[in-house]
């Protein structure tokens, strides 16, 4: 295929801290498969963040993989959300208010439960708008997207830098022309109540992954003939010598916060990529067996790697290297009880935490060599 005509996709999805996984995978890619050429570059939450430092390098993964890398290993949570006692506290009286005598006014307070202003900042040292520029002129990269919330509408809004004008609208999901900068990635990577909303173009918008119940569309929307894509959350499988199906023998322990927050964040950054990725593949099916001139259709292989390990039980081992501040607050929610850690995985940028993540997304890229390689051989 002529390289003018080629467009392969990297689709990237969210998860706070276990997007230092996806680099691991693109540290792998830099270092063995050489080759290794995205022109359309699609992100939500974290995997936002991934895609504007790819993008940053002109979509130069040998270059860009490598530092992408050791910026999710270095990591450290005063570099995402303030941590200090001041700022909790403060933010803790505004929920307080809003929760006792906040019905008197009628104006809440509170609009997060951590401050995200460290982010803005390292996002702005991250980013690089004139490289972005160039690539795309140049025709190195031909897109580059991420997507992000609309609170008022409901809307899922995916921003769009592109040589040529891409334009869609569906219901409650559509594509808006501009130049990607910070506060685009800021907007997406907005993990509602956890992080505050961020203002775009007058309007204000929340994670990306809350409406994107297809995280591969835009991809496809975009023109790509593979897209490649990086799951956070391990694939459900039935373990082997439990039995699912039984009825327990007592009655369950009533949820924790935690846990049914873990829930929430693990329907919006995990499920909605197996599932995608499952109806993209039984497509493909269909267009293998058509008949020619029956409709028209048209084929888009797809790779998604997927951690080989539980990251909510990995996060476990880690939970002491939060600020013992942030971990008091999280206990009391029931982070560290069982399946309740999964929140904790969301939440636990420590070097040691997202290092352990960079090397599993390592591993389990040179598990998929030849997978990986197939996808790149023209």
């Amino acid at each position: 295929m002529s390289e003018n005509f080629r467009n392969r996709a990297l689709v990237l999805s969210g998860g706070g801290a276990r997007g230092a996984y996806q680099a691991g995978v693109l540290k792998y890619l830099a270092e063995h498969v050489p080759e290794a050429h995205f022109e359309t570059l699609v992100g939500s939450s974290s995997g936002a963040i991934n895609v504007a430092g790819l993008a940053s390098y002109k979509g130069d993964i040998v270059s860009a993989g490598p530092k992408i890398a050791k910026l999710w290993s270095e990591l450290e949570i005063n570099q995402v959300f303030r941590v200090d006692f001041f700022s909790i506290v403060k933010i803790g009286i505004y929920w307080l208010y809003d929760l006792t005598i906040g019905g008197v006014r009628g104006k809440p307070m509170a609009q997060s439960l951590v401050d995200t202003s460290p982010l803005r900042k390292l996002l702005n040292s991250l980013l690089r708008p004139d490289n972005i520029r160039e690539a795309i002129e140049s025709g190195k990269l031909k897109n580059v997207a991420v997507s992000a919330t609309e609170v008022y509408s409901g809307s899922l809004v995916t921003f769009v830098q592109s040589k040529t004008r891409k334009v869609w609208h569906r219901a409650r999901k559509r594509s808006k022309n501009t130049q990607i900068g910070v506060e685009h990635i800021m907007a997406s990577s907005a993990i509602p109540l956890l992080f505050p909303s961020a203002v775009v173009d007058n309007r204000r918008y929340v994670d990306g992954c809350i409406r994107s119940t297809a995280p591969l569309s835009p991809a496809a929307r975009l023109g790509a003939e593979k897209i490649f894509a990086i799951g956070i959350r391990r694939y459900y499988t039935k373990e082997i010598g439990n039995n699912w199906d039984a009825d327990p023998l007592e009655p369950e322990p009533k949820a924790s916060v935690a846990q049914l927050g873990a829930l929430v964040l693990n329907s919006l950054f995990s499920e909605s990529l197996d599932a995608d990725a499952e109806h993209l593949e039984r497509l493909n099916t269909m267009i293998a067996n058509q008949q020619e001139g029956s409709f028209t259709m048209r084929k888009i292989d797809v790779l998604v790697i997927r951690p080989s390990e539980d990251l909510g039980t990995l996060a476990q081992e880690f939970h002491k290297e939060l600020p013992l501040l942030v971990r008091y607050l999280l206990r009391g929610l029931g982070s560290e009880a069982g399946d309740s850690s999964d929140i904790l995985s969301y939440l636990l940028f420590a070097p040691s935490f997202t290092s352990r993540l960079v090397e599993l997304g390592y591993q389990d890229a040179r598990e998929e060599h030849a997978r990986i390689k197939h996808f790149f051989a023209d």
